[in-house]
């Protein structure tokens, strides 16, 4: 892959050949990555529960945050794997993938509120859209971002111009969304508002995940047969580096499955699941150090959400391997602490967070 060589001398410099410093504005505003509005971790309504999609049991738990204890189990269909939450916390969007359907629900009871019919769905994201007024679907297999009306519960737009969408996730300014491409391989991004693609990044690599910079000029994402994940500079549309995190000697042969979900959390520290070894890195994107690798309470760990709102900084990991799901602390440093598991169903992946 073609790295690029020469980038704003304030923005970057080089150490052993690899660049390890990235000027990025606004770090200390992390709390502007959660999918809720920006501001600062105070600011922000921590939640009280989480939704966990259960992808191979048909069913979402819901999960006192506080006790750490499963209070309800709720049948949704076969195969589920996207999730989304209105403003209000009232209703919740699952992506049902065995019946090619977003199916509403009441997030009290999880009682059937209506559904739209989207066609064949291969691990299609939701995503509330910034103004609360619409569920956007990364469909893979119709190219495009479905819109769907809250109020109405019926599809409202679609935006051409992404191949084979599968993440969809907004930056932290809350005016453009990014999906990850999987056919013609690369990050697009759109503005929901406008209800129009904006650009097309195509890159070398198959990107399946996706997290940011506070100011959102870097895009950082993992891909399969990698050990570490790479950045991309957002207003050039190049990748910028790999941030390499090499595997322990004793399981160093090369695997296609590595890191999975990643999550900016801190300053400069972004989290890295590795599903394939079963570990969690803390890493420090500024010099590129790998800071702590947490095992404890980790099993082929999936997706990595930062709890909003939470002091000290908390994550929530869904961990394929065990059927559980773990809370782990982060350290201001970036140490990594597991502070409890608990098991739900079937392969847990997506995650949403209720008031």
């Amino acid at each position: 892959m073609a790295i690029a060589r020469a980038l704003d001398s304030q923005a970057v410099t080089r150490r052993a050949g690899i660049v390890t410093r990235i000027g990025l504005a606004g770090w200390i505003a992390m709390a502007a990555l959660a999918p809720c509005a920006a501001g600062t971790a105070a600011e922000e309504r921590s939640p009280g529960e989480v939704l966990v999609v259960n992808t191979q049991d048909a069913s979402v738990s819901r999960v006192d945050l506080a006790a750490m204890k499963e209070v309800g189990r709720f049948p949704v269909g076969e195969r589920p794997y996207g999730i989304a939450v209105t403003r209000d916390g009232r209703t919740v969007a699952v992506g049902v993938e065995g019946e090619e359907k977003v199916k509403f629900f009441a997030a009290d009871g999880f009682a059937p509120l209506g559904e739209v019919r989207i066609g064949p769905m291969y691990n299609d994201h939701l995503a509330l859209s910034a103004d609360g007024a619409s569920v956007l679907v990364a469909n893979f297999h119709s190219d495009d971002v479905v819109g769907i009306d809250v109020a109405s519960r019926r599809e409202a737009f679609r935006i051409e111009g992404a191949s084979a969408p599968h993440v969809i996730k907004y930056g932290p300014m809350r005016k453009l969304a990014y999906v990850t491409c999987k056919k013609i391989t690369g990050i697009a991004s759109i503005d929901p508002a406008k209800r129009a693609l904006v650009d097309f990044h195509q890159t070398n690599v198959n990107p399946r995940s996706l997290t940011f910079s506070p100011d959102e000029s870097r895009l950082y994402f993992a891909s399969f047969w990698v050990d570490g994940f790479f950045e991309m500079d957002r207003t050039a549309g190049k990748v910028t580096r790999l941030i390499a995190l090499p595997p322990p000697a004793e399981d160093a042969a090369p695997r296609e499955v590595t890191y999975h979900g990643v999550e900016a959390v801190g300053e400069n520290l972004v989290l890295a699941a590795n599903e394939g070894r079963s570990y969690l890195d803390a890493v420090d994107v500024e010099s590129g150090r790998l800071v702590e690798r947490l095992r404890q309470g980790i099993s082929q760990p999936c997706c990595v959400e930062r709890i909003p709102g939470s002091d000290p900084t908390r994550a929530i990991v869904s961990n394929l391997g065990d059927g559980s799901v773990t809370i782990v602390e982060v350290a201001r440093g970036g140490g990594l602490r597991s502070v409890a598991t608990l098991k739900v169903g079937k392969a847990p992946k997506r995650v949403a967070f209720l008031p």
